[in-house]
């Protein structure tokens, strides 16, 4: 069996510049002063997402799931998709290096990151009965450490609320309808500094007996947003 997971990036920037200035001069009357120049820099969040981000790349299994599953083809170095390949049923799997964020941001008061699934899994070839299974219990993130094993403690990424833009959510996820932004339980990294800076993840495939027969996938949407 294999189980697919697609990882879908979201690059979200502003930026602006607003001059003003105070008059030098009043009455109509020429005369020399001095000019007041204000100027304000909206703050500017860029954000980058590389899947299989570090050589080794990849998922390993937990006691007793047999030889780790080699990547599926469209996972390459610093690009494709992060692919669990064949995975059993009943076991758990971690996959190193699954996702780096790289965030770029002058925000003086920083950034918050948030990942969420634009869909539950949704199974193929065959089509399983049910057709989707629950996202929330199945796939898990937490921060790449070298001490990360397949049973470490991990938190489930999240169906979103919001609505997903193109074939499941292919083309990323609308917040419009939720506020504007994700939920604050799908929350992955913040900071409360500016800089450039990035963090690592790894995520975690949990296979219940329950789980059908099947290809699943599903995009994980990363959205950052400036405090």
């Amino acid at each position: 069996m294999e189980r697919i997971v697609r990882m879908r990036t979201l690059t979200a920037a502003a930026t602006a510049l607003l001059l003003t200035t105070a008059p030098a001069f009043a009455g109509g009357t020429p005369s020399t002063g001095s000019a007041q120049l204000k100027y304000k820099v909206l703050a500017t969040v860029r954000a980058q997402v590389i899947p299989n981000y570090m050589t080794g790349f990849g998922p390993s299994g937990g006691s007793g799931s047999g030889s780790t599953p080699a990547p599926g083809p469209a996972a390459v170095l610093n690009g494709g998709t992060v692919d669990f390949g064949s995975a059993v049923v009943g076991y758990q799997y971690l996959y190193k290096y699954a996702a780096q964020i790289n965030v770029q941001t002058n925000d003086n008061a920083g950034f918050v990151v948030y990942a969420e699934g634009a869909t539950d899994l949704n199974g193929s070839n065959p089509v399983p009965t049910p057709a989707t299974f629950p996202l929330a219990q199945t796939l898990f993130w937490l921060v790449n450490s070298s001490g990360n094993t397949p049973y470490s403690s991990a938190t489930s990424f999240n169906r979103t609320s919001g609505t997903p833009i193109g074939l499941n959510g292919v083309n990323g996820i609308d917040y419009s309808g939720t506020g504007g932004i994700p939920s604050a339980g799908s929350a992955v990294w913040s900071s409360a500094a500016p800089g450039n800076l990035s963090r690592g993840f790894d995520y975690q495939l949990r296979l219940s007996g329950a789980t059908p027969i099947s290809q699943f996938d599903v995009y994980i949407v990363y959205t950052v947003v400036g405090n």
